[in-house]
């Protein structure tokens, strides 16, 4: 009978694999890159076979690495639901991927919500641009924008995508005074690149002329960080403005909600349904979305 390597090697082989670099593996697991490279060394050397390609920045499975990365992935699922099944898992860990901006300024600012009870899970956040395969890095739930309907994946509805113009109250203010086909023709306005018709979008949809002058940020953070600051009149987008607003940081000189056509959809792998823990955090996530709604 062959000796089975210690599941910790496994499982850093089947993160590395995942997540396609030893760095990311780390990251996830909570290791140093040294100890899943130690790992991956003293797996191999137990299996007598070399798994991994030597020399690239990604991970490239040899044809051993390919036989065995299937089987060793559901083995390890296999292990973690009947540590879960006795012992209620990591501590009731959920794996949340997102995008950051959402994480940032709506997610992380509710978790007292969510720790409000005595069945508390240990939620982990992803916040990443990069469109995770669930399945395969092994992440309990998502939020994504779209249309609701990813391969392998089932959906639920949260909140439509609406936009709107804000600004710090001091600029806000002046746009509002001076009016929309003024300052359009005069000042610049800040478009975020990810998005890079919301303006156009925006304006068709309310009957405005679009603005002359832009200027671009990569990100809605950044984006987001230039309308806290002063620096322009930015694209809001729900529901990540929506606490700004509310504190009175950030004010709507136009307050045209514009739904996009996309919407912000919490989603699972359809073979991987949620445990009770995962089912705690949909039924969090969906109160906050209701009170949005409910503005």
């Amino acid at each position: 009978m062959a000796i089975l390597p210690p599941l910790p090697q496994v499982r850093s082989f089947v993160a590395v694999v995942a997540h396609g670099r030893l760095n990311r593996a780390a990251e996830a697991l909570g290791l140093t890159e040294s100890a899943v490279s130690h790992h991956l060394r003293k797996l191999e050397h137990a299996l007598g076979v070399q798994l991994l390609e030597r020399g690239g920045a990604a991970a490239v499975l040899t044809p051993a690495g390919e036989r065995f990365f299937p089987l060793a992935r559901d083995a390890v699922a296999r292990m973690e639901a009947a540590v879960a099944a006795v012992a209620g898992g990591e501590a009731g860990r959920v794996l949340l991927t997102l995008p950051r901006a959402l994480a940032t300024h709506w997610v992380v600012p509710r978790l007292p919500r969510l720790y409000a009870g005595d069945d508390e899970p240990e939620l982990q956040l992803l916040p990443t641009a990069r469109r995770c395969d669930l399945d395969r890095e092994q992440i309990d739930l998502g939020i994504r924008l779209g249309d609701g309907h990813w391969p392998g994946l089932e959906a639920r509805l949260l909140l439509p995508e609406r936009i709107c113009p804000v600004a710090s109250p001091v600029i806000a203010n002046e746009w509002r005074q001076r009016g929309w086909a003024a300052m359009a023709a005069e000042r610049r306005v800040i478009v975020n690149e990810t998005h890079a018709a919301e303006w156009r979008a925006w304006c068709e949809a309310t009957g405005r002329t679009p603005p002359t002058k832009t200027r671009s940020l990569e990100s809605f953070d950044l984006v987001l960080q230039a309308g806290l600051t002063g620096s322009g009149l930015i694209m809001g987008r729900t529901p990540m403005v929506d606490d700004a607003l509310a504190r009175g940081d950030l004010v709507a000189p136009f307050p045209d909600r514009v739904e996009t056509g996309a919407a912000w959809y919490l989603v699972w792998p359809r073979r991987r349904p949620p445990d009770r823990h995962a089912a705690r955090v949909i039924e969090w996530l969906e109160a906050c979305a209701g009170d949005v709604a409910a503005e």
